[in-house]
């Protein structure tokens, strides 16, 4: 994942974008989880989390 450094306005919108690549033998479900960051003071960061099945 390429992180960059933007800083969004309220209102403000964006798209996050990530590309996944298994091993062989890894095949199955995998949850992953990204992890933003905002200037929020009650909850400062915000999980995403990404389920996928990668087939056998």
């Amino acid at each position: 994942m390429v992180v960059g450094s933007a800083t969004l306005q309220p209102g403000q919108s964006t798209t996050v974008a990530t590309e996944f690549t298994m091993h062989e033998g890894m095949g199955g479900p995998h949850l992953f989880q990204v992890t933003l960051r905002t200037n929020e003071r009650v909850a400062p960061e915000k999980n995403l989390y990404i389920a996928s099945d990668w087939g056998n």
